[in-house]
């Protein structure tokens, strides 16, 4: 806890104090993180003071990593992704990944999750080998790559890429994910 000792002692209590509240709420994780987030947009700060506009930007950080991979049916292991597509092998899931037609997030050392979505009614979500190599091409993050699929887009009349994958709409994520990323795209 090195925040801490960088704390005043009435800052210290107030911590204390909203550390008992959630804890009596049993409320830990995103679903803390998201509170605390919410709580802290709502706390008022002149506009002009770059202390409190640094520390709004890191309140409305908290949690949205794990958000994001908890979104659409959150992470799953490699065993768990073969068996939904109904193969009898976790290693053709490695295999899938290591040719990139389906991603994951390293969770751990030596941990994997598979974002669950990936998948669409018992078989590969359409056209998502195509954008992976598009987005793989630009150096895209994995956590880039679930906020792209997973974020609606004007572009995209509102929808996300995900949305318009589930409709076999390939051709329009496809051009999408060769401008995204691009400055005026």
């Amino acid at each position: 806890m090195q925040n801490q000792a960088a704390l005043a002692p009435r800052e210290e209590k107030v911590v204390n104090a909203v550390a008992a509240v959630l804890a009596a709420a049993e409320m830990a994780g995103a679903q803390a993180l998201r509170v605390l987030r919410v709580a802290g947009e709502r706390v008022p700060a002149p506009v002009d003071d770059r202390a409190a506009a640094f520390e709004r930007v890191r309140v409305r950080s908290l949690g949205v990593e794990e958000e994001l991979r908890n979104m659409e049916g959150g992470g799953i292991s490699d065993a768990e992704f073969a068996q939904r597509l109904g193969l009898g092998s976790r290693e053709t899931i490695r295999a899938y990944r290591e040719r990139g037609t389906i991603f994951a997030w390293e969770k751990g050392a030596r941990n994997l999750r598979y974002p669950a979505w990936q998948i669409h009614k018992q078989t590969m979500l359409p056209g998502l080998a195509g954008v992976l190599a598009i987005l793989c091409k630009k150096d895209t993050s994995a956590l880039g790559i679930i906020d792209y699929f997973l974020s609606e887009s004007d572009e995209l009349e509102g929808a996300g890429p995900l949305d318009l994958l589930r409709q076999k709409r390939t051709d329009e994520v496809t051009a999408h994910a060769r401008r995204y990323g691009e400055i005026g795209a």
